[in-house]
């Protein structure tokens, strides 16, 4: 198969730069034609990626965490080329999703060894009308707080670890907020919560299945609430996610095309496991956040093993 691809690695992740060396052999067998780009601190991701597709490359790889396969969707929304996927980050939740196991040679027969389907992505639109997108999850709360208190260089160190030490610096700063929530048009939930969960894809923090039913090309986003407030069902909630790593019917869960979240305050927010800077979430006034999907917008690379159920029956927009 004649594929023309280019690898992003990502140095700075908590493995480390991607050892490529291992990978190309295997997908150079396979027949593809491969180039492999660096990610910098002063390189832009957006222009890696629209040189590779001016090069003819019809197929983008993160080599690194879900935020590197983030940045590279964002720039694939809309375009045939696909994005394919070797796990070196710190979480990896879209490998693990997919199956895709972390030794690189296995990782490349892996993507060897895929198709090609299309996937939704998610928009968070700013009041003001600034939008980012998110591949797999975008959380409201305790999580975003959490991350923007990971020191960058103990992650890059200690990976899940820094990330812990940042949950330790958030939890005394942290305080419950109130919102308003409406789901395509109707209002879904109000009161103080902890943590708002708006899923694309199910796997959260690499242990939980937040939103349990959610598939990644059904047009909707599954969003799922840990209100404040309420020890007997913060207990009960925390004991169904024990037993069986998922929110139990505890937790109150929508599914919608469009969310606005309306709070008062500035909240703390990540997507796909990157802090979103404070800054650039002032200026809302309490006027709503929209949380929208962008249907089938983004094509992605699946290997044939794939047994799950993220995704339904293939459709003529898939292809291999």
């Amino acid at each position: 198969m004649n594929v023309r691809a280019r690898i992003i690695d990502n140095p700075w992740s908590f493995r480390g730069p991607y050892p490529v060396h291992r990978v190309l052999p295997v997908l150079e067998r396979a027949g593809w034609s491969v180039d492999v780009a660096h990610r910098g601190r002063q390189a832009s991701v957006r222009r890696q990626v629209e040189d590779a597709l001016d090069e003819g490359a019809g197929l983008l790889v993160g080599a690194g965490g879900d935020g590197t396969l983030r940045d590279i969707a964002d720039v694939l929304v809309g375009r045939d080329a696909a994005l394919g996927v070797l796990p070196g980050g710190t979480a990896n939740l879209w490998a693990h999703e997919l199956g895709v196991a972390r030794p690189p040679e296995q990782a490349a027969a892996a993507l060897v060894d895929a198709g090609v389907r299309r996937m939704d992505m998610g928009r968070i639109v700013h009041p003001d009308g600034r939008f980012l997108r998110f591949l797999l999850m975008a959380g409201v709360g305790i999580d975003g707080l959490m991350l923007d208190h990971t020191d960058p260089r103990l992650k890059v160190r200690l990976g899940p670890g820094g990330i812990a030490l940042g949950m330790i610096r958030a939890i005394p700063e942290f305080r419950p907020f109130p919102i308003e929530l409406t789901v395509d048009g109707r209002a879904a939930w109000e009161g103080r919560v902890i943590q708002v969960i708006v899923g694309n894809s199910r796997l959260y923090a690499n242990v939980v299945h937040a939103t349990p039913e959610a598939r990644v090309d059904d047009g909707v986003l599954d969003v799922t609430i840990v209100p404040a407030g309420d020890l007997e069902l913060a207990v009960r909630l925390g004991w169904s996610l024990v037993l069986s790593r998922r929110p139990g019917g505890e937790a109150p869960r929508f599914r919608g095309r469009e969310i606005l979240l309306r709070t008062p305050v500035v909240p703390p927010m990540e997507v796909d496991g990157s802090a979103v800077r404070r800054t650039s979430l002032e200026g809302a006034g309490g006027r709503p956040f929209r949380i929208v999907v962008e249907p089938r917008s983004l094509a992605v690379r699946v290997p044939r093993a794939y047994a799950g159920d993220l995704f339904g029956p293939p459709g003529q927009a898939d292809s291999d």
